[in-house]
């Protein structure tokens, strides 16, 4: 673990990690982050863009979230852990090429860890904060308790006549994944970053489990730009040959931060 790499951050000179595709259609890393045309997300009369369900592909040799975690030394694990506060969404994955890496969004700030390859091999993890600004973080349930369509080209309920409001997400896979929650889910994790107008950064984790009558997905998702991270962990169930709108949401647990410029 590069400790320098972290007290980098304490000093607002931290940076974003390396862009690195992953295979299986699955978690991505940040992007570019392009700006738009500067505005206020309270100051929008418009409604949210709502996407349609996209493909969850599954790879059955992936080791899960906690095997991903445990391949990471011990003392990063520990260091994200302190950096990042009272955990509240977290997951580990391997890049196609075997390496491990994390993230971890805590009241305190949102951890990524990296691998560090040097001459073709990882040599070290280096972990890497934005933190959270004190007293920003904001937690809610949602309570679906019946199944409720997300999917469709339409967009969150609000004022009639409003304008729809369309987030650069990247990578655009993410529409794909957002479309799968609820209509009200949707609209607020993309709300806050309406404020910024810049491409908003998309990482998501999920573990699929299929049973003879229906398949549970257990799903965790992250947006953030520079000034903004929401997040969220949730599970459902999908009755065998059902479509995604039908779904039935156990857990629908929502977070929205602010951040600290670098």
């Amino acid at each position: 673990m590069d400790e320098q790499a972290w007290e980098r951050e304490f000093a607002g000179r931290d940076r974003l990690p390396e862009h690195r595709d992953l295979s299986g259609g699955q978690d991505r890393m940040p992007g570019r982050q392009d700006r738009l045309p500067a505005g206020r997300a309270e100051d929008s009369e418009g409604v949210t863009q709502i996407h349609e369900p996209g493909a969850l592909p599954v790879d059955p040799e992936a080791p899960d979230r906690l095997r991903s975690w445990e391949l990471l030394p011990d003392d990063v694990r520990a260091k994200a852990l302190e950096k990042a506060g009272r955990s509240l969404v977290w997951w580990a994955q391997i890049y196609s090429d075997g390496a491990p890496f994390a993230l971890v969004l805590g009241d305190r700030g949102l951890c990524r860890v990296q691998p560090v390859y040097r001459d073709g091999r990882v040599q070290e993890h280096r972990g890497e904060r934005v933190r959270v600004e004190p007293g920003s973080l904001r937690t809610r349930s949602f309570d679906v308790r019946t199944p409720q369509a997300g999917g469709g080209p339409a967009a969150a309920p609000g004022r009639p006549g409003a304008p729809v409001e369309r987030l650069v997400l990247d990578p655009p896979e993410a529409q794909g994944v957002l479309g799968h929650f609820p209509l009200d889910v949707q609209d607020f994790l993309q709300r806050p970053f309406l404020a910024g107008r810049r491409t908003v950064t998309a990482e998501w984790y999920y573990e699929e489990t299929v049973e003879p009558a229906h398949t549970g997905l257990f799903v965790l998702l992250c947006l953030s730009t520079d000034r903004h991270v929401t997040a969220i962990e949730a599970r459902r169930t999908l009755a065998t040959g059902a479509t995604p709108d039908r779904a039935r949401w156990h857990t629908l647990t929502c977070h929205e931060a602010r951040l600290v410029p670098r």
